[in-house]
């Protein structure tokens, strides 16, 4: 009778939690979310030991996953041979930690492209295969990339959203660099659909908003791509966070260069390349004829490649750090 008793007792105890949703980050002190951006399959990858060092909860790649645009065809067979070759180099542990993405242009199909892109949907199924992106995921059936997910991390709501500044981006203003801001306020960024949606995610309940845009929100003192490059699209997207009234961070990247910036209460990480930085030469002559010096950067520009970490504590002290190749801390920030 006491071995039923027994018996019957590990059932119940089975049948109680099943359905229980245990909170994430209960085994550790901290939780931590990596992300990067601009790395090439057609190079070497030595960045990732130290990512791998982060003991990462997840890690977030936020556009030019691949370089796969072609610019004289336009076609998507190189798309496709890059993304299998990039299979062979990302390391095995990454399939043991939750992964995310969101494309930039080369993994698009047109560098600085947008709307205008006529592969555009066979590009995102490309992707979205590549990623092992679930059937039923909403992803399958709208037009974008685009998506958010909620973690409860030490008892703290964060919603990590993230956009796609591609599939619905009106043209620029010039064909080519360098680019000027655009005064035509009927061009979007979004679109009209990714921005009810935007505008709906933000108005979601949450401790903690993490924004990925694959290029940048805060600065305007560059001629590249930039939401600064649509003044109306960006004080709209500025406008909404602060309004929501809730911490928000802002993660981008694009640049292959990297820095950290802050308008008011607003931070802004762009981590950029992860193997794919200027050339040392380029940096320099470039500095030479215009250094980078929006108001809103804390420090200086970072060149070598690179990666950032948002890292969540249990007392939900939250730390944005730009790290280099050796996973050493080269600029960082805490969110207030």
């Amino acid at each position: 009778m006491k071995v039923i008793n027994r018996f019957l007792l590990i059932i119940l105890i089975a049948l109680t939690f099943s359905n229980y949703s245990f909170p994430e980050s209960q085994t550790s002190e901290r939780y931590v979310i990596g992300f990067g951006s601009c790395i090439t399959e057609k190079r070497d990858q030595p960045i990732w030991p130290a990512i791998k060092q982060e003991n990462l909860d997840e890690f977030f790649f936020m556009g030019d996953n691949v370089y796969g645009d072609n610019e004289e065809t336009g076609l998507l067979d190189d798309m496709k041979i890059a993304y299998t070759l990039q299979k062979t180099k990302f390391p095995k542990w990454l399939g043991d930690i939750k992964v995310n993405a969101i494309w930039d242009d080369h993994d698009y199909g047109k560098n600085d492209g947008g709307f205008e892109y006529p592969l555009k949907s066979e590009s995102q199924d490309l992707f979205l295969e590549f990623w092992e992106v679930a059937k039923d995921d909403p992803r399958w059936d709208r037009e974008g990339i685009y998506f958010s997910e909620i973690r409860d991390i030490f008892n703290l709501k964060v919603n990590l959203i993230g956009l796609d500044t591609r599939f619905h981006r009106s043209p620029l203003g010039q064909t080519e660099r360098p680019y000027s801001p655009i005064e035509d306020t009927s061009r979007t960024m979004l679109g009209k659909d990714q921005w009810n949606w935007l505008i709906d995610k933000l108005d979601q309940q949450s401790d903690l908003n993490i924004i990925v845009s694959s290029i940048q929100v805060i600065p305007t003192n560059h001629v590249f791509e930039k939401w600064g490059n649509f003044p109306h699209e960006r004080a709209k997207l500025i406008k909404l966070i602060e309004e929501s009234k809730i911490p928000t961070i802002i993660i981008s990247g694009d640049r292959h260069k990297a820095g950290i910036y802050k308008l008011n209460n607003l931070i802004e990480l762009t981590s950029s390349s992860m193997n794919k930085p200027l050339p040392i030469y380029i940096s320099k002559i470039w500095d030479l004829i215009s250094k980078e010096t929006d108001k809103h950067l804390i420090g200086n520009m970072y060149y070598p490649e690179n990666y950032g970490t948002v890292t969540i504590d249990k007392g939900g002290n939250v730390l944005v750090e730009l790290k280099n190749l050796n996973g050493e801390t080269v600029n960082s920030i805490k969110l207030k």
